[in-house]
């Protein structure tokens, strides 16, 4: 029997600390072969995209679907059967806020505030990480005053503090890490920003239409860190750009899984530092396996016979 978990069931059973763990063990697992990715596909028709990623971790494997907005995922053990399927937009910006601390806290190490830019869904979800997992009240802007109203009413009804900047200027100014999860098409985060020492994470391209950072601020990093090489040069918009530019310095790009694996020098405390994030299906897998394995011990979830095998008998 498999498990059906509806979105107010991921939302009651995962944690930013679950997810924050499950992806640490998915990263080292990648490091030593334990762990696998698959090239993402994208199927068009009709101004309609159709994304899927998948991996595999620890006897399990998986796959994330979504379409304009839309996100389901199946998880399979390695015999065939399927163990879940889930609603997923929740449990997608649980995984992308998560990583961001889990890049910050091995990149930058030491850091004690945070600006967020961009605050739809995955941008709350932003400050929801920090704020829980590194009790950081960060500074905010988006790019209306709307959405930033509407992020204050949602965040203060949970509890959650932040400041709200007057410019992107003043965001940087006042932090030590950026996330910045934009839908942007064009740059917008200038050099003149960024401070020495800095660490700022680009959440929001995985198409190459879409670029949140200069070229200049490519070529200035010292250090460009990314879930998979591969797919980063042929998705991140940030670095397909500076890439045109003749910005981008391909020896810089270092995984992720070797950063946390301890196989990378830390940086200097002048360096400034990017993590370019685009998303891989491991990570959707590590914390859909920490999401199945807690509906199961609570007893949580509708089971459904769902075998995909027919027999005349």
């Amino acid at each position: 029997m498999a498990l059906l978990l509806t979105e107010k069931d991921v939302s009651n059973l995962l944690k930013f600390e679950d997810a924050y763990v499950a992806l640490k063990e998915a990263f080292i697992a990648l490091e030593s072969k334990a762990g696998v990715n698959s090239k993402r596909m994208r199927t068009s028709i009709s101004g309609s995209t159709l994304t899927c990623q998948a991996g595999g971790l620890q006897g399990y494997l998986g796959i994330k679907t979504f379409i304009k907005g839309n996100f389901v995922s199946l998880l399979f053990s390695t015999s065939g059967e399927l163990l879940m399927i889930a609603e997923a937009d929740r449990l997608s910006q649980i995984r992308t806020g998560s990583l961001s601390v889990l890049a910050s806290d091995y990149i930058q190490i030491k850091y004690d505030t945070v600006g967020i830019i961009g605050l739809g869904k995955q941008g709350l979800a932003q400050v929801e990480a920090f704020y829980e997992l590194k009790k950081i009240e960060p500074i905010v802007i988006s790019r209306t005053q709307e959405r930033i109203n509407k992020a204050l009413r949602i965040l203060n009804s949970e509890g959650i503090k932040v400041k709200v900047a007057g410019s992107y200027k003043d965001v940087f100014l006042n932090s030590e890490v950026i996330t910045s999860i934009t839908s942007s098409k064009d740059p917008f985060i200038k050099l003149d920003y960024v401070r020495k020492g800095m660490h700022i994470n680009l959440m929001g391209s995985n198409i190459p239409e879409r670029v949140e950072a200069f070229p200049e601020l490519i070529k200035a990093s010292s250090i460009i860190v990314v879930e998979d090489i591969e797919q980063a040069l042929e998705e991140a918009g940030d670095l397909i750009l500076a890439k045109k530019m003749g910005m981008l310095d391909e020896s810089k790009l270092v995984t992720l899984s070797s950063v946390i694996a301890g196989k990378v020098e830390k940086k200097k405390d002048d360096d400034i530092s990017i993590f370019k994030s685009t998303g891989v299906g491991l990570e959707d897998v590590a914390v859909m396996k920490v999401l199945y394995e807690k509906a199961k011990k609570q007893g949580i979830g509708k089971e459904i016979e769902v075998k995909g095998v027919w027999s005349r008998e």
